[in-house]
């Protein structure tokens, strides 16, 4: 009998709309307001709220995957889609192999590999009691390049065992999920790279002599069972109506800890964790609305706080790595309570229509999904509980921050970065990318590794460089970035940029320069200065794409009176000659020539006009001079040199690239 399967997963679907916009308005509003106004709150402060009771079973938020349609099987259009049942079908793979697309085990199917490694370019699904078997040496190497782009997934009674075996996700983090009645089985089993698996719906798991088994989300009528193991970070669910009031055991080795509704002080949870001489068990609370949770003398490493409903939430001053006496989360749908408890890392996740400021904060992991609306400020993710993203139709701003991770969007999102870096603290988290006609929006930021985009995604990019003062008369070069980069499967292209200024306070905008071509850390404008005034005045590029959508970039710059000194091109003595080599890493030499002796100053500013070297302030004879600029302890991105004499400022671009 035929049976055919279509898997939908919430990161990999194609959007049928290539043409969708991001939200033009909220965007304009955060660039140009800053999020100035917002109120400043406190950790002790709340904003009334109207809690959502939590959709359970297979509405659950995180049914990351399961839609299941139907294809032929005999007919799986261009994909190279290994199939293995319905029937009693058993494989065995007993030499290296290599699989370059996914791997689908069902019905009665079972794959065993034994003593041979199987590389494998895509998911390896389990479902319909689909076993699959990982013995005497058997290594599964999951060929991936950034976080999340393979699973194991595991539906309907469905089985996974690994004895003696080896599974690794080419240095990325690796995931597994599990439902519907399943078990995953392993034992003396290594797994080199970070896992997080997620048990839900009475499924099983239960490892052992496992080291660093990595995160584990334990969540509905789950059973967990580890026996020595190390290195592994469990996320209770604490669900709506469930009472917690407890202590949790010392992380750096546990005897013997049993969580469920037997544990003293506990009621409400429906799953059974075990944990039998373990060490390295970093307790962590995944907390939900209608929750009343208390913990008391612990050491939790990861906090993550899930918010539903229409209810704006403002949070400001919590940060990661904090001892707390007596620390009520400003939560009104929910009690959560931190007594005389350590908290390494916080996590924050809106969903539905919830409308999340958070100011001031440090934090692990932070992901909009649903409807929701971040407004982040001055904020500082560290990347331990890893990314930031958006999903759903969420709008996330971060402003004024730095993260030191990666970037995922997802679905219909947008996600825009204003006046931020990007810079990741492991190689793993170095690809920055926007899937399923989702929008990457960058705006006066750096990345050390620009984003991609995929499928029907589009990362767009404006930047204006940083420009010290200028006279009134001077010619100005305007640098900086304006490009966008549409997946293969947008139709969007490039439009045109354009160039304004106009004195600050106003909004009296005169064109500079416009075009139709991109321009990526590069010149976007010359503007000469001989028409105007002295004063303030604020610089804005716009970047238009075909599809009608629009980014726009603001800096300020100051235009001094005129001191008359050069403005005759003829008496200009001083020529800055450029760097070599750019970009350059760690050390580039830096070359000028006075045709007079002079009081010369050269000095390495940032993108945000930061001064970051004084390489030179000293008279010197005439004749062409260098110097070295040695950039260690600097992040990579873009640099100005700018060397200043009586005649006058010269600045060259210097890009360092780690």
């Amino acid at each position: 009998m035929k049976k055919r399967i279509q898997f939908v997963l919430w990161g990999l679907i194609v959007s049928i709309s290539l043409f969708a916009h991001f939200p033009q308005e909220k965007v304009n509003n955060v660039i140009f307001e800053q999020r100035q106004n917002k109120a400043d709150f406190t950790i002790a402060e709340t904003i009334p709220q109207h809690s959502m009771p939590l959709q359970m079973n297979s509405e659950r938020f995180d049914r990351d995957v399961i839609s299941l349609a139907t294809e032929d099987l005999t007919s799986p259009g261009n994909r190279d889609i290994l199939y293995i049942g319905p029937g009693p079908d058993t494989t065995f793979i007993t030499t290296d192999f290599t699989q370059d697309d996914d791997i689908v085990v069902f019905g009665q199917g079972t794959l065993v590999v034994d003593d041979a490694m199987l590389t494998l370019g895509g998911n390896l699904f389990l479902m319909d009691a689909g076993t699959a078997i990982f013995r005497n040496n058997a290594h599964l190497h999951f060929d991936q390049y950034y976080v999340g782009q393979y699973y194991v997934w595991m539906l309907d009674d469905s089985s996974f065992e690994a004895t003696d075996a080896t599974v690794d996700a080419n240095g990325v983090m690796h995931y597994a999920q599990l439902h519907d009645n399943c078990s995953y089985f392993a034992s003396n089993t290594y797994f080199p790279d970070w896992t997080f698996r997620k048990v839900f719906n009475s499924s099983s798991l239960i490892l052992e002599d496992v080291d660093h088994v990595g995160d584990i989300m334990v969540d509905d009528s789950c059973f967990v069972h580890l026996t020595c193991c190390d290195t592994l970070m469990p996320w209770f669910e604490m669900p709506d109506g469930s009472v917690v009031n407890m202590q949790f055991p010392d992380p750096e080795y546990v005897e013997h800890f049993e969580l469920s509704d037997e544990t003293p002080g506990v009621d409400g949870i429906y799953y059974t964790f075990i944990a039998d001489s373990c060490s390295q068990c970093w307790w962590s609370l995944e907390t939900l609305t209608g929750c009343d949770v208390t913990i008391n003398n612990s050491i939790i490493r990861g906090s993550c706080v899930r918010m539903f409903g229409e209810n704006t939430i403002s949070i400001s001053g919590i940060e990661d790595y904090a001892m707390h006496s007596n620390l009520i989360v400003p939560l009104d749908d929910r009690n959560l309570v931190y007594n005389n408890t350590y908290v390494f890392w916080w996590n924050w996740y809106p969903f539905d229509d919830v409308v999340f400021n958070i100011d001031s904060c440090s934090f692990g992991e932070m992901i909009g999904r649903g409807n929701s609306e971040i407004y982040a400020t001055n904020c500082f993710h560290d990347g331990a509980t890893i990314m930031l993203g958006s999903g759903g139709d969420a709008l996330v701003s971060f402003v004024d921050g730095i993260s030191h991770s990666y970037v995922g969007t997802f679905n219909n999102s947008t996600f825009l970065f204003v006046n931020s870096t990007v810079t990741p603290m492991w190689p793993y988290q170095s690809t920055n990318i926007a899937h399923d006609n989702s929008y990457l929006l960058a705006v006066n930021s750096s990345f050390e590794y620009e984003p991609e985009a995929m499928d029907s995604a589009l990362a767009m990019f404006a930047l204006l460089d940083s420009l010290p003062d200028y006279e009134v008369g001077d010619t100005i070069e305007i640098s900086g970035s304006a490009w966008i980069e549409p997946g293969e499967q947008s139709s969007i292209t490039f439009d045109s940029y354009t160039v304004h200024y106009a004195p600050v306070g106003t909004n009296d905008w005169t064109l500079i320069e416009e075009s139709t071509d991109q321009v990526s850390h590069d010149v976007l404008a010359e503007w000469d200065t001989s028409d105007v005034v002295d004063g303030d005045y604020d610089l804005m590029l716009t970047i238009s794409d075909s599809a009608g959508d629009s980014l726009i970039a603001l800096r300020a710059i100051t235009l001094l009176e005129s001191s008359g000194v050069g403005d005759d091109v003829s008496s200009v003595k001083t020529e800055l000659l450029g760097n070599y080599p750019n970009p350059f890493n760690p050390s580039t030499t830096i070359a000028f020539s006075l045709v007079e002796p002079a009081h010369s100053t050269l000095c390495v500013y940032n993108i945000r006009g930061r001064r970051v070297a004084t390489l030179l302030d000293e008279p010197l004879p005439a004749g062409e001079h260098s110097v070295t600029w040695q950039a260690e302890g600097c992040s990579s991105g873009i640099y100005f040199a700018r060397l200043t004499t009586l005649e006058g400022v010269r600045m060259t671009k210097l890009l360092l690239l780690k």
